[in-house]
């Protein structure tokens, strides 16, 4: 075909981006038969705080709020076009707030405690110079939760009794039925060294990694080739000591492995794809597929054209565009790809990651919105998955996987 086709360059040829309104409005979903999502990746403080969004809000409010073209509101602070970010394009429409979660029955999410400590590169957008910064960001990040706890918007998971009153709240949900929430911390910055472990862990943390982008306090994330700093290890052995897991998405190639040879607790992957089918170490081997998947461990799937396009390569810049090209659906060759690895779909979640700072533009070109998530879980029923094995994509593996981790 053309479009797999290479130019003079060397590069591959990208397929025609579809135009993307910044202004999407729709009626609800009709959903014929829903259950329970879990979403294994979100950012909903980072959005809060970061992108100035009030997530209690409907999403269409938010656009319309953030759009750059309408004139009475292209000067406001929360103009899109006032904006920045990491992508090939300014804009990041917003697609995930607690409404839109509630209508498309994501009911439960774990979302993150997000401030990594980076050297100065290109993409330290969102990063901070010192360890301190990241503490106070992270804490900052606690608080909103907190406060969305008061707003009674969120329902804390902090036990495996905690987790079934969610799960049963969300069997027959009102409009108003709390989030349950699951907090991680994506990259280990904000926790200042073994002796702050008790304090995350008191605070309600269930999962942590210990790297994000380049290279952090604990050690090399995605975009390096280097390993664990010695700091990580006593980390890691204060980690051990409470119910917490460790998360090993963006970790890179060695510490991934460092991890796995010295943690012998829990392992999960909450936002990762198969890198035998989309270029990049971002992405994981079938290797550590096998290495997480023999432990246990449950690997979320991301829900984003950089994670789900053959010409998108994490490891060349020079691959990457600004607008979405692929489905939904596209994600179900990396489900289809694991299950074959491990015999069975005990392995598979969402980890969705869709408020991860990418917005509308490079989510699939099918989604609007979080509540079309039950959509895809029809896209893998007519893909031949029985209806026990969706149940457990969408809920059921991380349920296990939670109440397997946790000690009481």
């Amino acid at each position: 075909m053309a479009s797999r086709g290479r130019g003079a360059s060397g590069r591959k040829s990208i397929p025609p981006a579809p135009k993307l309104p910044c202004d999407v409005s729709k009626t609800d979903n009709e959903l014929s038969n829903p259950i329970l999502i879990i979403d294994g990746h979100l950012d909903m403080a980072f959005n809060a705080l970061y992108k100035r969004r009030d997530l209690t809000q409907p999403v269409q409010v938010l656009r319309e709020r953030e759009d750059p073209i309408r004139g009475d509101v292209s000067q406001h602070a929360d103009s899109l076009e006032r904006r920045t970010g990491p992508w090939p394009q300014k804009a990041a429409t917003v697609t995930v707030t607690l409404p839109e979660m509630r209508k498309g029955r994501v009911g439960i999410m774990l979302t993150t405690v997000m401030a990594r400590v980076q050297a100065p590169t290109a993409a330290t957008h969102n990063s901070v110079r010192t360890q301190a910064v990241a503490h106070a960001r992270g804490r900052s990040h606690l608080h909103y939760y907190e406060a969305l706890e008061r707003e009674g918007e969120i329902f804390w998971i902090k036990t495996a009794d905690d987790l079934d009153k969610s799960v049963a709240m969300w069997a027959d949900p009102k409009d108003d039925t709390p989030i349950g929430l699951i907090l991680t911390m994506e990259s280990a910055d904000p926790i200042l060294g073994p002796d702050n472990v008790a304090f995350w862990a008191e605070a309600g943390l269930k999962s942590v990694s210990l790297t994000h982008f380049g290279a952090n306090t604990y050690g090399h994330g995605t975009g390096t080739v280097g390993g664990l700093y010695p700091p990580a290890y006593p980390l890691m052995d204060a980690l051990a000591e409470t119910d917490i897991a460790i998360d090993l998405s963006h970790a890179s190639d060695l510490a991934f492995w460092q991890i796995l040879d010295h943690w012998k607790g829990p392992v999960h992957a909450s936002h990762c794809n198969c890198r035998a089918l989309v270029p990049g170490q971002r992405h994981l081997s079938d290797d550590m597929v096998k290495a997480i998947t023999d432990r246990g461990g449950v690997i979320g799937m991301v829900f984003a054209e950089q994670m789900l396009s053959p010409f998108w390569n994490w490891d060349n810049p020079s691959t990457h565009y600004a607008n979405s090209t692929r489905p939904m659906k596209a994600a179900i060759a990396h489900i289809d790809h694991i299950c074959e690895l491990t015999g069975s779909t005990d392995h598979v979640a969402f980890g969705t990651d869709l408020d991860g700072g990418f917005g509308r533009e490079l989510s699939p070109i099918d989604y609007n919105t979080i509540d079309d998530l039950q959509t895809f879980l029809d896209n893998l029923r007519d893909h031949g998955y029985a209806e026990k094995d969706v149940e457990k994509i969408a809920n059921g593996n991380l349920i296990r996987f939670f109440k397997t981790a946790w000690k009481g």
